[in-house]
């Protein structure tokens, strides 16, 4: 088969090269319109669920929210776990199913199982699930500020919540905008307590009449007037706050009393859970999430262009900052990197050919096939549904030098043979297109079985399973096409171009081998007299090197994933928890503007607390900002100084990571930490205490650093107990009680108020100067059925104590979580072990069970599958090897030269990683300093994996030629080893 392609090729090499350029066309057109992305599509298979819960305290949330939610999905089919999170009026659930199961199925499935629990929650708690989005997919942060102050905040938050996340959700492809920061405009009736004593009414009066202010009520129609149809419409919408004020309540002594007599009713902002700011100035910043699979690039693009269109008709002192952060800068450096090496590889194969071949077309013919070959790879990944990311271009990056190097073995080998053929008697020269035939041909069979190996060698990774499968997964598939591609290449399109460019004769200047190849022969031909006469003494250094390289890879240390350079830094502070919005906001306006004056920062963003739709249970205790690196400065050197900074800021923990880097770290743990230890309990004060002794002791360790434990703590609440037989006595049901404070105190919405195309809540609560104080709680008037009023301290027991800010679960049990990430000095594997050895006893000491997660668990899972996996695959490449040289001997010959691979490698990582190379040798052989230990990530194995295939097909192509001279050529075996 493999002989009639090349014939065919040779025959028909006008055709094979036609259609080469139309299908390099056709990629040209395609390869714009793949999938770009960050990563591959990583998101594990979950479901949210979310829950107001209105002002109900953290252990209230999960007893009446929370508990019975997780009971309804615990039991589902394909369900790998269940998390959640009880916060002061929120609960949040998620669901993660197994890899591979059907989201949209299990959404529905989530959503039934809902409805048989929605009457079992408290009446004010509506649960629902949020949409489908990436965990990637939070491709832009965008800012709406005002710096010169000409726009309020309510104005920019009303802009930004009306108008500017309406018009970006139409765009198809994004999933959630979700804003923070400045006021969220609602309609107020905000009630006084004293005027509602002097007509004697209560706020559930004014909670009625005030969802009575307007109706949408039909009134039919006039069925014929003058020959038309006439619809009557009642025009009772409140459009302004009179219209609410004017509203009347009820009939004192006769008179009718209007809601505007007993509260004032005006537009005013929301109860905030969350602060933004932009360099400083108050701002609204704006999260655009895309949808799973969504080209990024084109997105982003999209986007842009509605916010040029935004930016003409922005209202007077707004300023749009669409630079906070943007996915596609890291996407578009990715590309930029691998356009470099595609560049550098054609420049690089371009002066070895000249310098080898000395010939301008078999150079000409080996630039060809690459292009060409990618080409192919492309399309191949476009039909397989492979979009481009990080990883499906670092398996491009890591074909390369096999797909120059399929090229130039076929075109070294035709060039050969044709001078070979110039050089003898012209009775006895061949047609040119036989020995380009014959010269294709002689090292097809080993190029073939050398391309089976080097794609089984890559199988491991498609035995992944996880997160670690869907990162690393592409990458192999990538390069298995590419390899595939640039076979068939090689089988059609080289020989085709060598027919047509070589020519029917090789010149004469041509036939002599070049002045490079004639020297480096002359030495080489010495250096394997030398090395076959004490072939003892080079096989035992060999042997030496071997056992040294590995010697020195057991002091490495191991990761997952290299650490990104993604031109942004992710800072989190976390405020004593129980600190309010207020004094939060102030702490982290402070760290932004010192960040923001560091040399070479950007630009700064920052997000306080919680957003009304974020699926984050943060407290608004917690801030996070981003920090953007200008060009030109490192990204290590600003760390350090960022560093700095934060450590001479008393009274806050903080942790410091990079966007996409913290969000691999939160599908992996559900915290932006590379490690999470959850220690699982009941009681929540010995949980707590457990996982504040854990932090204690690893705040010591010198490889951790952001060791950050207890978000669940206790924090000051204000309960009201209520004392029954007083409530009796006054006619009043505790039900009723607490209706009349949620009303009061929290408030309800009663209606929308729409103006345009713009809906405001309508809420009616106390007025602000009446609920401020404990006291003023204490004195909360509350009526009886019997009329009489009464303060809730005459019927509650009214007190200031600690409670639970945060209580999170998982699988049916209470967690507390400690995470920490790895110093700049260490690793993630000698931490990991020294860790365990440090919370083991103390976890064990409390009864209590540890899980360690995060990276560490992925790099655990995905080492141990390479490892088996690559066990079986060994043997059968070890088969394969035996058919393709014809021996087991050979065989065995071609497979114990693989370690020989590996000290190149392990030099490499020793020279590249660590403290140095100096540094790390005088402390190696104990002459001082500190060893900081080489790292290998799952990335850096499949760097070896490459390696190991490049070696092994070096191995068939030599065994293979030499069997070819003894067996064809008969050629002496001395000789045969040097040829």
């Amino acid at each position: 088969m493999l002989k009639a392609l090349i014939r065919f090729s040779l025959h028909y090499s006008s055709l094979v090269i036609l259609m080469s350029l139309l299908l390099t066309g056709y990629a040209a057109y395609q390869i714009p319109r793949m999938s770009i992305d960050v990563f591959p599509e990583l998101n594990a298979p979950t479901v949210v669920i979310m829950a107001e819960a209105g002002g109900l305290a953290a252990d209230e949330v999960e007893q009446y929210v929370t508990f019975p939610i997780e009971s309804a999905v615990n039991g589902m089919t394909g369900v790998r776990r269940v998390r959640s999170a009880s916060a002061i009026g929120l609960s949040i659930v998620w669901v993660d199913l197994d890899w591979g199961a059907d989201l949209y199925n299990a959404r529905q499935l989530v959503a039934e199982r809902l409805s048989t629990v929605r009457e079992s929650l408290p009446a004010e708690v509506e649960p629902f699930i949020t949409p489908i989005t990436s965990i990637a997919g939070e491709i832009m942060l965008v800012s709406i500020s005002s710096p010169d102050g000409g726009a309020t905040p309510l104005e920019l938050r009303s802009y930004a919540e009306f108008d500017l996340r309406n018009k970006v959700l139409s765009i198809p492809g994004v999933a959630q905008v979700v804003a923070i920061g400045g006021e969220l405009p609602e309609y107020q009736v905000n009630v006084d307590q004293e005027r509602l004593r002097i007509y004697d009414l209560t706020i559930s009066d004014i909670v009625k009449a005030a969802g009575n202010a307007h109706s949408t009520a039909s009134a039919g129609y006039l069925p014929n007037v003058g020959s038309f149809e006439i619809p009557i419409r009642q025009q009772s919408r409140v459009t302004k706050p009179s219209d609410i004020a004017n509203t009347i309540v009820s009939f004192h002594d006769g008179v009718p009393v209007t809601i505007g007599q007993v509260a004032n009713v005006v537009l005013g902002p929301a109860l905030k859970r969350g602060e933004g700011s932009d360099n400083g100035s108050p701002a609204v910043v704006i999260s655009i999430q895309k949808s799973p699979g969504t080209n990024t690039l084109a997105l982003t693009e999209q986007i842009d262009i509605l916010f040029d269109q935004i930016e003409k008709s922005l209202p007077s002192g707004m300023h749009l900052n669409r630079e906070v952060f943007r996915q596609s800068h890291f996407i578009n450096r990715a590309v930029s990197n691998v356009t470099t090496v595609l560049l550098e590889a054609v420049v690089i194969v371009a002066i070895i050919l000249m310098l080898f071949l000395m010939n301008v077309r078999t150079t000409i013919i080996t630039l060809t096939a690459l292009p060409v070959s990618l080409a192919i790879g492309l399309l191949m990944m476009s039909w397989f549904n492979l979009g481009l990311n990080v990883m499906s271009l670092g398996g491009l990056t890591v074909a390369i030098g096999v797909l120059v190097d399929d090229a130039i073995i076929d075109v070294e080998n035709v060039f050969r043979r044709l001078k070979q053929n110039h050089n003898l008697p012209l009775d006895q020269q061949k047609e040119f297109v036989e020995i380009i035939f014959e010269a294709s041909n002689e090292i097809r069979p080993a190029m073939v079985f050398a391309t089976v190996i080097i794609v089984l060698v890559f199988v491991p990774l498609l035995f992944l399973q996880g997160l670690e499968g869907k990162f690393f997964q592409p990458l192999a598939l990538t390069y298995m096409i590419s390899i595939i591609a640039s076979l068939f290449v090689a089988l059609t399109l080289t020989p085709a171009l060598c027919k047509i460019l070589l020519g029917k004769k090789i010149d004469k200047e041509h036939t002599k081998e070049s002045w490079l190849v004639v020297v480096l022969k002359r030495y080489y031909d010495r250096a394997l007299a030398g090395a076959l006469k004490f072939r003892g003494i080079v096989i035992a250094s060999a042997t030496t090197a071997t056992i040294a390289a590995l010697l020195l890879a057991s002091t490495f240390g191991t990761s997952f994933l290299p650490s990104f350079n993604e031109g942004t830094f992710t800072v989190f502070l976390f405020a004593p928890p129980g600190t309010s919005l207020v004094e939060s906001n102030r702490l982290a306006t402070n760290v932004e503007t010192q960040l923001g004056a560091i040399e070479g920062v950007h630009s700064v963003s920052r997000r306080t607390g919680r957003a009304e739709r974020d699926e984050h249970a943060e407290p608004v205790s917690s801030s996070e900002i981003e920090v953007s690196i200008a060009e030109g400065f490192s990204q290590k050197e600003l760390r350090v100084k960022i560093d700095k900074v934060l450590a001479a800021i008393p009274g806050i923990t903080t942790m410091v990571g990079q966007p996409i880097e913290h969000r691999l770290s939160h599908l992996l743990s559900g915290t932006p930490a590379a490690i999470a230890i959850s220690v699982y309990g009941e009681d929540l004060n010995k949980l707590r205490a457990v996982a504040k002794q854990i932090e204690k002791v690893l705040s010591t360790v010198q490889g951790a650093r952001d060791v950050n434990a207890n978000r669940e703590v206790m924090i000051t609440s204000l309960p009201i107990q209520y004392r029954h037989a007083e409530l009796a006595s006054f006619g009043l049901t505790p039900a009723e009680a607490a209706e009349q404070v949620r009303e009061a105190m929290y408030g309800e919405v009663v209606d929308t108020v729409n103006q345009g195309t713009r809906q405001y809540n309508l809420v009616v609560r106390l007025d602000p100067s009446q609920r401020e104080t404990i006291e003023q709680v204490r004195d909360l008037l509350l009526r009886g059925r019997n009329g009489a009023t009464i303060r809730l301290r005459d019927v509650a027991d009214i007190g200031p104590e600690r409670s639970s800010n945060l209580i999170t679960r998982e699988n049916a049990q209470r967690k507390a979580v400690v995470s920490l990430n790895v110093a700049e000095n260490s690793n993630l594997g000698d931490l990991i072990a020294e860790v365990k050895l440090l919370v083991d006893p103390i976890v064990q000491q409390a009864g209590y069970t540890v899980h360690y997660g995060g990276q560490f668990e992925a790099q655990q899972s995905a080492t141990k599958t390479i490892y088996a996996s690559g066990f079986a695959i060994a043997i059968l490449i070890l088969m394969l090897l035996q058919i393709s040289t014809g021996s087991m001997r050979a065989a065995l010959l071609v497979m114990v030269n693989m370690p020989l691979a590996l000290i190149g490698g392990i030099a490499a990582i020793y020279i590249t990683e660590g403290g140095g190379f100096v540094s790390n040798t005088i402390a190696l052989f104990g002459f001082g300093g500190t060893y900081i230990a080489p790292v290998i990530s799952i990335a850096s194995m499949v760097g070896f994996i490459t390696l190991f295939g490049i070696s092994i097909r070096n191995g068939i192509l030599l065994v293979n030629h030499y069997n070819h001279l003894m067996q064809n050529e008969h050629v002496p075996i001395r000789k045969a080893i040097i040829q």
